[in-house]
C-alpha cells in the first residue's frame, strides 16, 4: 500500500498539516493486591486471622492537569449548588456552611488517580474548610463506567502531598446513577472503583509459533474501621484462586474468584487451529498456530465470579485479543482501548524508514476500495535506544497523528478554551504530552522495536465556537518495523 511515493508524501505534507514529522497511621488498610504470572490470588479461610503487613505508605501519583472546563458561582452562606461543565459533578452546599461570601469553582482535570473512571475535578478555593459537611455527588452512565459494575463505585481524593484518600462512606444509588459523599474539604477529587481487574497484556501481537503469557491483575482492598484511609499498594501472594476479603465500608462484596479461561469462547486447556491455551488460576499461556489463523485476532478472556454476604453475585469477564502476525514485522495501536493491526496484508499496511532530516517515520493506514482510514502517523528526530518525549513544535518537530476518516483528525496540538465571567472565550494554544520509546534500533536496513504513549485532541468548529475544550482520546501501541534503507 506504500509503494505509492505519491500518497506518501501527500500524508506528509497534507493530512498531518505540516506539524507531522515537524500523605497518625490509620486504622483502615488499602491493599492493592498486584498479582502477576506467579503471583496468584489470595485465600482467606473463615478461621484464619489474617496478618496485615507492614504498609510500604500510599499511592502518590503527579496531580490532574487542568482541560479549560471551569465553572463558578458566589455562595454567601445561605448556600448554593454548582454542577461541572460536563454535569457529572454536583456541589451542595447548605446553609450555615460559609461564614462569608466565597467564589467557588470547579475545574475539571485530567483523572491520575488509581483507578479512576472519567475526569477529575480540582474544587477551590482549594484548602477551604467548610463549617458543616458539603455533599459532592458524581453523575455517571454506562459510556463512563466503561463495564465496570455500579457495585464497585465510589469516591477518592488527593492530598495536598498527592497521596490518594479513600472515601469508604461514598453512597451510591443505582437508580439515580450517583455515588455522593460529604466533605468539610475542597481539593482534587475523583469517580472511581474499589477494585479493579485486569488482563494483561490487554491485546499483544504474537508471531506465529510463538507465545505470550497473560495474569489478572487486582487492586483491591481490605477495610477496617475509618472513613477516609490512604490507599496503599502491597504485593501479596496466595495458593489458591480466591481474593479475600474484599469489603469497604457500605459493600458487602466479599470474594471474588477465577471460574475459568476460554480461547474463542472455548474453556481452556484447549489446542486447535486458533493456538493453544493452557491455564491455571489467574494466569495463563496461549501459544500461537504455525500460521495465521482464521480468526484473527485471537480472545483470550477469563472469568470472574464475585459473591457477597447477602447472598447475590456477579460474573465478571475480562478479554484479551492476541494478534498472530506471519513474520515479525507488525504495528499496533490503541485508541481509547480500541486496538487497530497493521500487519501489511493488502487491507493494512505501514511504512517506517529515516528520512533525509534524520527524523525515523512510521506511517500507517487500513484501506478497502480505494478509501483511507485508520491512517497513524510518529515521527521524531535522531533516532536511538531511548525514550523520546513528543514536543512538537516547541522542539524538534516530533510528532504523534491518528486521522479516523476523511473527516476526523486526532493530533497533539490543542486549544484550551475557558468561558470568561463575560462570556467571552480565552483561547490558548497547548500541546499534548506523548512519549516514544525505541528498545531496538541501529541504522536504516534493520529492525526498529517500540511502543508509545500519549493523548491525542479531537475538535471541530461547534466545540470551538462553544468554547468547548477538545475531545481527549487515548493512544497506545508498540510496533516491530524493518526500517527502509536509505
Amino acid at each position: 500500500m506504500w509503494n505509492d511515493e505519491e500518497r506518501f508524501n501527500g500524508f506528509v505534507e497534507e493530512g498531518t498539516k505540516g506539524s507531522f514529522m515537524n500523605t497518625t497511621k490509620s486504622k483502615l488498610y488499602l491493599l492493592a493486591i498486584i498479582l502477576s504470572f506467579s503471583a496468584i490470588f489470595i485465600s482467606c479461610k473463615k478461621d484464619d486471622s489474617p496478618e496485615i503487613p507492614e504498609s510500604p505508605g500510599p499511592i502518590i501519583t503527579a496531580v490532574g492537569t487542568p482541560t479549560g472546563d471551569i465553572t463558578n458561582a458566589l455562595v454567601d452562606p445561605s448556600g448554593g449548588t454548582l454542577n461541572s461543565a460536563d454535569g457529572k459533578l454536583s456541589i451542595t452546599i447548605p446553609a450555615g456552611a460559609l461564614s462569608s461570601a466565597t467564589n467557588i469553582s470547579i475545574h475539571t482535570i485530567t483523572n491520575m488517580a488509581p483507578p479512576g473512571l472519567g475526569f477529575g475535578y480540582r474544587l477551590q478555593p482549594e484548602g477551604t474548610t467548610f463549617l458543616i459537611p458539603v455533599q459532592l455527588t458524581f453523575h455517571y452512565d454506562n459510556q463512563l463506567l466503561q463495564q465496570t459494575p455500579e457495585d464497585f463505585l465510589w469516591i477518592v481524593t488527593q492530598a495536598a502531598d498527592r497521596s490518594w484518600n479513600a472515601m469508604l462512606q461514598s453512597a451510591l444509588d443505582t437508580n439515580a446513577n450517583t455515588v455522593t459523599v460529604t466533605t468539610t474539604h475542597f481539593s482534587d477529587w475523583v469517580l472511581g472503583k474499589f477494585i479493579d481487574f485486569t488482563l494483561t497484556p490487554s491485546s499483544s501481537a504474537v508471531p506465529t509459533g510463538n507465545s505470550v503469557q497473560l495474569s489478572v491483575i487486582a487492586l483491591g482492598l481490605w477495610v477496617r474501621f475509618s472513613d477516609l484511609a490512604p490507599l496503599i499498594p502491597l504485593s501479596l501472594l496466595g495458593n489458591d484462586d480466591d481474593l479475600t476479603p474484599m469489603t469497604p465500608f457500605g459493600s458487602e462484596w466479599q470474594k471474588f474468584k477465577v471460574k475459568q479461561w476460554t480461547m474463542n469462547g472455548v474453556v481452556a486447556p484447549v489446542s486447535n487451529s486458533q493456538g493453544s491455551l493452557n491455564a491455571f488460576v489467574s494466569g495463563a499461556i496461549y501459544i500461537a498456530p504455525n500460521q495465521i489463523p482464521a480468526n484473527n485476532p485471537v480472545a483470550v478472556s477469563v472469568q470472574l465470579d464475585c459473591r457477597n454476604t447477602l447472598g447475590g453475585s456477579l460474573t465478571y469477564y475480562l478479554t484479551s485479543n492476541i494478534t498472530v502476525v506471519g513474520d515479525e514485522e507488525y504495528l499496533l495501536v490503541r485508541i481509547d482501548g480500541q486496538e487497530y493491526s497493521y500487519l501489511n496484508d493488502g487491507s493494512t499496511g505501514f511504512f517506517c524508514q529515516l528520512s533525509l532530516s534524520g527524523q525515523l517515520q512510521i506511517i500507517a493506514e487500513m484501506g478497502q476500495g480505494g478509501t483511507q482510514y485508520n491512517v497513524f502517523g510518529l515521527g521524531f528526530d535522531n533516532p536511538s535506544v531511548t525514550t523520546i518525549i513528543l514536543n512538537g513544535p516547541t522542539g524538534d518537530n516530533s510528532n504523534l497523528v491518528f486521522f479516523p476518516d476523511a473527516f476526523s483528525s486526532y493530533t497533539m496540538n490543542y486549544e484550551q478554551r475557558t468561558i470568561e465571567a463575560d462570556s467571552s472565550c480565552t483561547r490558548i494554544d497547548r500541546y499534548g504530552s506523548a512519549t516514544a520509546t525505541l528498545t531496538e534500533y541501529s541504522s536504516p536496513g534493520t529492525i526498529a522495536r517500540g511502543f508509545f504513549s500519549g493523548t491525542l485532541y479531537e475538535d471541530n468548529s461547534i466545540l470551538s465556537s462553544n468554547c468547548n475544550m477538545p475531545i481527549a482520546h487515548s493512544i497506545e501501541g508498540e510496533f516491530v518495523l524493518m526500517v527502509a534503507p536509505e
